[in-house]
């Protein structure tokens, strides 16, 4: 059987090597950039929660997300609702969503007033937490209004007047709920603070704010890691097959 060399291999293999390592350092630079992004949007974050609560009162419009707000009213439990799978301390459960009609106003904001288990999500047994007729002092953050943000995600029904009011909802769709409710929202919804005793239901908090630096320094150390695998455990090879050329012990190419 004739041998026939493959000069155009070695080079073919270097290139390939060359494109895969430079494909992987753009990776790991890439999720550089990430990091650098996401810890400036946290920052400007932080800084906007650390501005004094802005009062409700004087509110017609948005306000920008995560914006500290002061609000005065009375809960309108008749048209409080639920939010669906909502965890604490990887308990299932739902959030507490009511209306709170603001003193001095005919708008009213709705409020995310924490967590309860999920055995007590039904209106009847979450009645319980209702302060009926109580005026209120209440400090949280401005969260935007929630859409489906993909559809094979559950879909909440269109809310109307015609409609079967419905209490409990996958998403905080303040359009579709303001279906349902007799008087003006505000076009965003208040998280209330975290409580000084996290014992007492519902347990507010702020527990879906991630402000971490996420998964871009370990996911960049993991391209950089590769790179440097394929660059030298190609160098190891390419010495290996030298080594063995020179000794006249290297394998045959294919035919």
């Amino acid at each position: 059987m004739t041998v026939h060399k493959r000069p155009w291999l070695g080079p073919l293999l270097l290139v390939l090597v060359a494109v895969g390592a430079l494909v992987m350092i753009g990776l790991g630079l890439w999720q550089l950039q990430r990091l650098g992004d996401r810890r400036a949007a946290n920052a400007q974050i932080r800084a906007r929660m650390a501005q004094p609560p802005a009062d409700l009162a004087q509110q017609s419009g948005g306000l920008p997300e995560y914006t500290p707000v002061l609000a005065k009213g009375v809960y309108d439990f008749s048209n409080e609702i639920v939010l669906r799978n909502r965890a604490h301390d990887q308990e299932p459960g739902v959030h507490v969503l009511t209306p709170l009609r603001l003193a001095g106003s005919d708008q009213a904001v709705l409020v995310d007033r924490g967590w309860i288990p999920y055995t007590e999500a039904d209106p009847a047994a979450r009645a319980l937490y209702d302060r009926p007729g109580t005026l209120v002092t209440i400090t949280g953050l401005a969260r935007p209004s929630q859409v489906r943000t993909f559809f094979l995600l559950p879909a909440d029904p269109t809310a109307s007047p015609d409609a079967p009011r419905l209490d409990s909802w996958f998403w905080i769709n303040l359009p579709q709920i303001q279906g349902q409710v007799p008087y003006p929202l505000l076009p965003f919804f208040l998280e209330a603070a975290p409580q000084a005793d996290q014992s007492i239901l519902p347990v507010s908090g702020y527990d879906d704010i991630d402000l971490s630096d996420g998964p871009h320094l370990s996911y960049a150390i993991q391209w950089f890691s590769f790179t440097a695998i394929l660059i030298a455990g190609s160098l190891v090879l390419w010495r290996q097959a030298r080594l063995e050329a020179r000794r006249g012990g290297a394998p045959p190419a294919a035919t």
